[in-house]
């Protein structure tokens, strides 16, 4: 693991990312024409501000001001030419006015910059991971943010797709409905076609130009198009790749990764997720209001046999942080594999202290009321799909009922923020363990506690990422405490690609196309 120490008056501040990193192949024989690429999810919209998920598609139609190459863990430039943390604790990124150009052909300049994150501050849901800025201003090409405490938890969020610049004028013009789903963005490609359920057609940028030292290519791509195609169905990914009709898929299955390492035109990029599928228990659910209900569903569950279910292709997760992100507790893993283990005898003496009964159907119940939950599983998240019937199962066996009900994922995460589930699955990948704000702070939407709320914010005031650890600690521990999250598993991340595609980088943040080629 690599570690970036910053300059100046944040000497003291680290990031600390254990991140894999690939590069197909170091040469580029000839410009492809069209690369088609294959995902499981459709994004909400292109207007990056306005999403509560960032997808595929972001990571092509936008730069972001930088990037974290994951080969040093140390931010590098990217739409800006250089930053820095100057001695007043600002940071400050450099924009040349240089001749680039939004999507549209409207000029990048750093009035542009500071336009787009002004608007981010105002519209998008994640405001918050900005929370430590206080004001932006421009000097020369220097676009500054100036902050009110330590800038390092942003950092992470600006160096991802959300960091992306919009069009501010342009968003302006459309109203933010319109926007949503047509605005004009910086990035290597520009929006050309989106047949919702089907696919996204892009173009390249001919006003683009990066200064990502991750890439040879630093100027317009050149390649024809790419075409981003949503197919939810693991085999039908696995088949269109093989067949040749796709050159790269994402969220491989853990079933087909044998049989993809033995395809002799196929190699597979792996990485541990940079989180944790999770299910969400909401408290205010009939017959899930006492706490010691949803203790015994967190206690009924075997993650070993999550795991066999997905072909060993995970690892247990007690803690709702994986090891590859920054602000996880090796100490708290340990101390949650400890208390919330698959304990099945625990789980019913749990359910006997809160009154519920074995009727003879099997189904505990109290009175009139029974353990029969709604649990909403997103159809296009594979490893959710995987585990969901295995943990119908499980707690079957300690007299709950789950009726398993699949939707799209934004549909499921939705539900849950409205808190109209009972039990429901999610998977999130972030590199910062300020990701649980969007987990369980009150301003995720999904739960409503004080004093999570305040654990958290403690994590993310603090740039020391090991004070950063120990505070996000504690609101694990009290989000555990009151069985409304249950860390299930971290993932193996698969991504498939045709061995004839070369010069392409994929990190876990981004993949990058600027030296795309065919043999």
């Amino acid at each position: 693991m690599l570690i970036r120490t910053f300059k100046k008056s944040a000497s003291k501040a680290l990031i600390a990312l254990s991140m894999s990193f690939a590069v197909i192949s170091a040469t580029v024989p000839a410009y492809a024409i069209d690369i088609v690429l294959a995902t499981p999810e459709e994004m909400q919209g292109t207007d990056v501000q306005q999403i509560n998920w960032e997808y595929l598609p972001h990571e092509l139609i936008y730069e972001p001001l930088f990037h974290l190459d994951p080969s040093t863990n140390a931010f590098v430039p990217a739409t800006a030419s250089a930053w820095e943390i100057n001695d007043k604790n600002e940071l400050v990124f450099t924009v040349p006015s240089d001749g680039r150009k939004f999507s549209n052909g409207a000029p990048l300049t750093p009035e542009a910059v500071k336009a787009s994150f002004e608007r981010y501050l105002k519209i998008s849901p994640y405001a918050d991971d900005l929370a430590a800025v206080e004001s932006i201003r421009v000097e020369g090409d220097n676009v500054i943010f100036a902050c009110n405490s330590s800038p390092v938890p942003a950092m992470v969020s600006i160096s991802t797709g959300y960091g992306g610049i919009v069009d501010v004028a342009d968003a302006a013009e459309k109203g933010d409905e319109a926007a949503k789903s047509d605005i004009a963005t910086f990035g290597p490609f520009k929006v050309d076609e989106w047949v919702q359920g089907s696919h996204l057609r892009i173009v390249p940028n001919e006003n683009f130009k990066t200064f990502n030292p991750m890439v040879k290519n630093k100027g317009p791509l050149g390649i024809d198009s790419v075409t981003v195609r949503f197919i939810p169905d693991n085999f039908t990914r696995i088949k269109e790749l093989q067949a040749g009709d796709v050159d790269i898929i994402y969220n491989v299955p853990g079933e087909n990764v044998e049989a993809l390492k033995k395809d002799a035109n196929v190699e597979l990029i792996t990485k541990l997720q940079t989180g944790a599928d999770l299910l969400y228990i909401q408290p205010e659910a009939k017959g899930l209001t006492d706490l010691n209900v949803r203790l015994a569903v967190l206690r009924a569950i075997d993650r070993k046999e999550l795991i066999a279910a997905l072909a060993g292709t995970a690892e247990e997760r007690y803690g709702i942080l994986s090891p590859t992100m920054i602000g996880f507790s090796k100490e708290f893993e340990d101390e949650a594999a400890e208390n919330y283990s698959y304990d099945q005898a625990e789980a019913a003496r749990l359910l006997d202290e809160a009154g519920y009964k074995t009727g003879s159907d099997g189904i505990r119940a109290k009175g009139d009321e029974k353990l029969d939950f709604s649990f909403l599983v997103p159809f296009d998240m594979p490893t959710l799909k995987k585990m969901a019937p295995v943990i119908q199962a499980q707690l079957k066996k300690v007299g709950i009922n789950l009726n398993i009900r699949e939707f799209e994922d934004q549909y499921v995460k939705q539900t849950a923020r409205d808190r109209k589930n009972e039990i429901s699955m999610r998977h999130y990948s972030w590199p910062d363990g300020d990701m649980l704000t969007w987990i369980a702070h009150t301003d995720s939407g999904y739960f409503n506690y004080d004093d999570i709320d305040k654990l958290i914010e403690a994590g993310r005031e603090n740039p020391d990422p090991e004070v950063r650890a120990k505070a996000y600690a504690l609101a694990e521990r009290a989000i555990m405490e009151k069985g409304i999250v249950v860390p299930l598993v971290s993932n193996m991340e698969y991504t498939a690609y045709r061995k004839e595609l070369k010069g392409v980088v994929i990190t876990p943040l981004f993949t990058f196309l600027n030296d795309a080629a065919r043999d």
